[in-house]
């Protein structure tokens, strides 16, 4: 789950591979907070961390992809191009608030209690990008 490759990576299939990937969740203060934690468990929040993370990517791709071909083509006016873009970048920067947001909660600065937690500020962070991300380009004047 902490694995930052811009092109994701697939959930792990055998149980070999589940092991592994919650052997290396093992390090981390979430899981010393929880150490009752079994791998069924793991499991389940992976899969919810894994989904929202290739959703985002997938949202990109089905984005930006089909603009890169409609940009080479030239079939894009150019009153649209400054939404497109700025859409494109808020969406980028999304993903980018989002690993900021995460990272904050790898470290024992962020145990409050025996619970670690990411930054409330960069949590509003990233529920704020993701607001500006839905709603910037529909603003934005033609």
């Amino acid at each position: 789950m902490t694995s930052w490759k811009l092109s994701g990576s697939r959930a792990p299939k055998t149980e070999e591979e589940w092991q592994a990937e919650f052997d290396r969740y093992k390090q981390f203060p979430e899981y010393a907070a929880n150490p009752s934690m079994t791998i069924d468990d793991f499991k389940r929040i992976f899969h919810i961390e894994w989904g929202h993370r290739m959703l985002g990517r997938a949202t990109g791709a089905v984005f930006g992809l089909p603009l890169i071909g409609f940009a080479l083509a030239r079939r894009i006016p150019s009153w649209m191009w400054p939404k497109l873009l700025l859409a494109l970048g808020l969406g980028g920067t999304q993903g980018l608030v989002g690993w900021w947001m995460v990272k904050s909660g790898l470290s024992k600065e962020t145990i409050v209690g025996e619970d670690p937690r990411v930054s409330p500020y960069r949590l509003a962070a990233h529920l704020t990008m993701a607001f500006a991300t839905y709603v910037a380009p529909h603003q934005a004047s033609a």
